[in-house]
């Protein structure tokens, strides 16, 4: 497909791509920017039908898969490339589509685990989706505090695992209904030490918000806790639930003579 040239910043599709490096202009446009060389082209590999265009500058190099797929491609100057890449990667940029989340259903039950995200850090959410496709999560909710999962700097830590792994839209934490069908285990620095915990086949794993922690109403919850040096304030709230994550995957991949939970 031949590309389209834009050398001034009055240019509306120009302007489109800027409000696409805010979370409001994502949701209004129902698309993302993604950057890096490595995800871009595994999106472009793996998940064609998500891709809508690519922004280049006129010194770059097309991408391998740009002509298969036929989608758009949009030239930049160079001065306004920079304005779009936030990362200065340098490369071309990717345009994907940002599907509408369905709403969260505590109801319905689903084998494994279930996690939820309240997260309002960006570099948080991208990097617990990754972590959450790497360890096979059944489902990933987008709690109503939580930052929107294709912000740029989400999306540019879960990469291509944005479209590996079921995402829902959830209420706020506080509104979790603790009397689904699926047992609700929360992180807290006054749980269980999970490592002597034992994972129900079929779980919502609920992690507080950085700083606050977990709503009163989840706070009398089956919970767990990654030990740790007493003179360390706390981990970083992405971290901590990898590790969860991490355990629960090593109990169900080898199974576990650990006894269980009364």
């Amino acid at each position: 497909m031949r590309e389209k040239k834009i050398c001034s910043a009055d240019n509306p599709t120009f302007k489109s791509f800027l409000k696409l490096t805010s979370a409001h202009g994502i949701k209004k446009g129902g698309v993302a920017i993604l950057s890096g060389p490595k995800q871009t082209k595994e999106v472009l590999r793996d998940f064609p039908e998500k891709c809508t265009g690519i922004i280049t500058c006129a010194t770059f190099e097309q991408l391998p898969l740009e002509t298969e797929i036929g989608i758009p491609s949009f030239a930049l100057s160079p001065d306004l490339f920079r304005r779009i890449d936030l990362f200065n990667t340098g490369r071309p940029l990717l345009l994907v589509k940002v599907p509408p989340l369905p709403d969260f259903n505590a109801r319905v039950r689903t084998h494994g685990c279930t996690l939820l995200i309240p997260f309002q850090d960006p570099a948080n959410v991208g990097a617990v989706i990754r972590t959450a496709a790497a360890f096979g999560v059944s489902r990933v909710v987008m709690m109503k505090e939580s930052a929107h999962p294709f912000h740029p700097r989400a999306l540019r830590a879960a990469g291509s695992n944005l479209f590996r792994v079921p995402l829902f839209k959830g209420p706020e934490l506080a509104e979790i209904e603790c009397t689904g069908t699926q047992q609700i285990v929360t992180l807290s620095p006054k749980g269980q030490d999970v490592e002597d915990f034992r994972f129900p086949p079929s779980f919502c794993l609920v992690p507080g918000l950085e700083g606050p922690g977990l709503p009163d109403s989840l706070r009398n919850t089956t919970s767990i806790c990654i030990p740790m040096r007493k003179d360390v304030d706390s981990l970083n709230a992405a971290m901590a639930t990898g590790i969860a994550l991490y355990l629960w995957r090593k109990e169900i991949g080898t199974g576990s003579n650990k006894k269980a939970d009364p």
